[in-house]
């Protein structure tokens, strides 16, 4: 099974960015031939979808990358390194790097894994997303459901 994985909360703006994009996809019945999961709360959940039955993970979330908000980019976990300043794993604060280091720890497999990041505009503890990230929406549906039916020129 291949599973396109939206993180993030929905009360912090532009930081829901993955999970609406995952909502859109499995409320329009985009997800064919993978599964749309909407990943909120406990980030460790995610290595429930990096088992042996997984043939590739694309995690959608929003990203400090230094781009111009709304900007995307498509990397490996193995490309970046977390700037965040945790001491250890917890169910109320997420790391993804981290909870994929934990999980390689515990010798969960790592299926091909992919990171769409979404340069966010605006973080806060508000619902919604900002105008930047609004009106870009669709073309962030658009390109990680080619993204996962395997077009080669988003890779």
């Amino acid at each position: 099974m291949r599973y396109l994985i939206g993180i993030g909360t929905y009360m912090g703006l532009d930081d829901s960015i993955g999970l609406r994009v995952a909502e859109t996809i499995a409320a329009e019945g985009l997800d064919r031939g993978f599964r749309a999961v909407e990943l909120r709360g406990n980030l460790l959940d995610l290595l429930h979808y990096v088992g042996a039955d997984s043939e590739g993970v694309l995690v959608v979330d929003s990203a400090r990358m230094g781009l111009e908000p709304g900007e995307y980019m498509f990397f490996s976990p193995d490309d970046v390194a977390s700037r965040k300043e945790l001491p250890g794993i917890s169910t109320h604060e997420g790391d993804l790097m981290k909870v994929l280091e934990l999980g390689r720890a515990l010798g969960y497999p790592r299926p091909r894994l992919t990171i769409l990041g979404i340069e966010p505009s605006e973080i806060g503890p508000e619902m919604g997303l900002s105008q930047t990230l609004e009106e870009r929406f669709r073309e962030y549906v658009q390109v990680a459901v080619r993204f996962m039916e395997g077009c080669e020129e988003l890779v």
